[in-house]
């Protein structure tokens, strides 16, 4: 499997230094969300090709979780049960890093009396640990006979095949919540600046988007604001979290040098990732209203002046690390008047169905909000990227 650092796997809460092994066990099995929620194709796949690559009447995938054992897959059992785990096979293998295989489980006194072998005529079991990213075991992949059997090397190394498979199902999840917490931070609490009013949306796909939103309040007062776009693939949303942190370090610095300092910091990571940024980015002074605003290859920020009419602000510019080595970007400066609002958006807010151009989307949140992009976007759209952030000066 791919290896991860084991902190993404995030609850802060997963800590070992805080938590005891069965304890963390029982925390990772709840960050992965899948406890409840009912029969899925991806697991009972696996299930079923246990069962059929070695002829047994049963197969299991299994969660350990809080001295229980939930089956959260099988072949040849009731789906969703859950039984405590004391002297359940799955419980033991849970604890060891290696298969466990019981060729005849009448003569092994750890589980000849249980209710498994003494009610329900399991003389066979083989399981295998899953493993997630932080070395946590979760739970098994299992097998079960009426018979006793003997099991090769080679049937060991097809469960474990298995059993990695079920891990990297299980492992989506934990991915998909980790990107999904970089996508939330991607969106900070509106600055709070006397005499301005900070609206943000930020809408992302589970599988990451790139879109980038910030705004925060300097020493001097001044409001920041910045919107941009990563398009790295799949590190987009990772690398869209470096992008504002360090957007986010230079709130306090003079504007030109807040964007040499972002270029200087920035190119490395982006070249090396075959990646393009582009970030409109604005300093709003709440007493004068004035506006200075350096695109670097962004291109969509505009004023909407309080009567309707809209004024779009391009600071010429190529993208970050694109942009000739040596020539400066030159802000474009704007003033807002009382009802006059400043709003930054990403390509995938003009891309809106509906939405005609900048200027439209600008009018549209200037009257009604930034919560009426969010009525734009077409229903259970998985690949949706939306970011829009607007300034209202009162």
């Amino acid at each position: 499997m791919t290896q991860h650092d084991p902190a993404h796997l995030d609850p802060a809460h997963l800590d070992p230094a805080h938590l005891d092994p069965a304890a963390r066990r029982s925390a990772v099995v709840e960050a992965l969300g899948v406890l409840g929620s009912g029969p899925e194709e991806r697991f009972d796949r696996i299930t079923r090709m246990a069962q059929e690559a070695f002829g047994v009447p049963l197969t299991f995938l299994n969660l350990v979780h809080q001295d229980v054992v939930t089956t959260q897959s099988t072949f040849g059992w009731q789906q969703g049960t859950s039984v405590p785990a004391e002297e359940q096979f799955c419980a033991t293998t849970v604890l060891t890093p290696e298969p466990m295989v019981i060729a005849d489980t009448t003569l092994d006194p750890r589980f000849a009396t249980t209710a498994a072998v003494a009610e329900h005529g399991v003389r066979f079991y083989a399981g295998a640990p899953l493993t997630m990213l932080d070395g946590t075991r979760v739970g098994t992949l299992c097998i079960m006979d009426a018979q006793p059997r003997t099991f090769s090397p080679e049937d060991v190394a097809l469960l474990q095949d298995l059993a990695h498979w079920a891990e990297r199902e299980l492992g989506q999840a934990v991915d998909r919540r980790r990107v999904r917490r970089v996508l939330d931070g991607l969106a900070p609490e509106p600055p709070v600046a006397p005499g301005v009013v900070v609206e943000s949306v930020v809408v992302q796909p589970d599988t990451g988007g790139g879109d980038v939103v910030d705004h925060r309040t300097a020493a001097d007062g001044a409001v920041h604001l910045t919107v941009g776009t990563v398009s790295a693939g799949r590190a987009s949303a990772l690398l869209a979290s470096t992008v504002r942190g360090a957007v986010a370090a230079r709130t306090d610095q003079p504007l030109d040098a807040a964007v040499a300092g972002l270029e200087a910091q920035l190119a490395p990571d982006l070249s090396v990732a075959g990646a393009v940024a582009t970030l409109a980015h604005a300093r709003l002074d709440p007493g004068s209203g004035r506006v200075d605003l350096v695109d670097l290859g962004h291109g969509l920020a505009a004023v909407v002046r309080d009567d309707g009419r809209v004024e779009e602000l391009r600071s010429p510019g190529l993208p970050v690390a694109l942009q000739p080595s040596g020539s400066s970007r030159r802000p474009v400066t704007a003033e807002l008047a009382a009802g006059d609002v400043l709003v930054l958006c990403s390509d995938g807010a003009v891309a809106l169905a509906g939405v005609e151009d900048l200027a439209h989307l600008a009018r549209v949140v200037a009257a009604e909000g930034v919560g009426a992009v969010r009525d734009l976007l077409p229903d259970d759209d998985p690949t949706a990227a939306v970011a829009v952030t607007t300034a209202r000066r009162t």
